[in-house]
């Protein structure tokens, strides 16, 4: 089943978040643990989740303090050990040792780099860490990064961008292979999903389709772990918002398509 397909997606639900500007969310590996960041409070929040990926079943549990007072993004490595954050007043993502993983209250800061943006608002990996992305409100580009050593920002080298479909893009992600990418933004309110012919890499992404969001101030969005579910983060209501997607169901052949190919048998 085609998930990971925008033209597919149902709004379905929504919850009120903790911080009074939210900009970003994500997920830990299995959906039993939901993040928010926001500038309001300048605050990482992680809720306990129930039911896999589902937010009504959220609840809060602890919070930590972030670097940057306007923080806009964050991202997981791919174990929880690793957390970061994207800071808009300092031009920097900053990366979290975890000691138990997607705890945040065993996050200690260990180092960051500067910005390719001068407005960073939203970032993300692949699936191996060896290429990390950087979404930019400054030159509205997204920005991709070769990463000698996965996951470590130290060793990331800025390679290539390409030009955003928004004039205000806030945020970015992709699909489970590399082979779909989406952006955010809040000059059109549109979810822009692009396809990538060679996986992960942003100098073959080409703009397919878009959606409007929920939020008239969207800032961010992610999947669940298989693209059955979506997720906004609004700032205009100050809420997360879950679509399900559902395909298409598969075509079968009419009757007499089915008697035409056996005539010619």
């Amino acid at each position: 089943m085609a998930y990971f397909n925008t033209a597919d997606a149902t709004y379905s639900q929504s919850i009120n978040t903790q911080d009074s500007s939210p900009q970003g969310m994500a997920w830990n590996g299995d959906g039993s643990k939901m993040y928010e960041i926001g500038y309001g409070s300048a605050k990482i929040y992680e809720y306990d989740v129930s039911t896999a990926y589902d937010i009504a079943t959220a609840t809060f549990s602890k919070s930590i303090a972030t670097q940057d007072a306007y923080s806009r993004g964050m991202a997981w490595n791919n174990d929880g050990s690793k957390l970061y954050e994207v800071g808009y007043i300092s031009d920097k993502i900053y990366e979290y040792d975890v000691s138990t993983p997607y705890d945040i209250a065993t996050a200690t800061l260990s180092q960051s780099i500067n910005t390719q943006d001068s407005t960073p608002m939203g970032m993300a990996w692949n699936n191996d860490g060896s290429k990390m992305y950087e979404v930019g409100r400054g030159s509205d580009l997204i920005y991709e990064y070769d990463v000698s050593t996965p996951y470590d920002i130290a060793t990331a080298t800025f390679s290539q961008s390409i030009n955003t479909q928004d004039s205000s893009p806030q945020g970015m992600t992709w699909n489970n292979d590399g082979s779909k990418m989406y952006e955010v933004g809040n000059s059109s309110d549109l979810i822009y999903e692009y396809d990538v012919s060679t996986p992960y890499d942003i100098a073959t992404a080409t703009y397919s389709q878009s959606i409007n969001t929920q939020d008239s101030l969207p800032t961010g969005i992610t999947w669940n772990n298989d693209g059955s579910k979506m997720y906004e983060v609004g700032q205009d209501s100050n809420k997360i918002y879950e679509y399900d997607v559902t395909p298409p169901p598969a075509t079968t052949p009419t009757a007499t398509a089915r008697r035409s190919h056996l005539m010619s048998m």
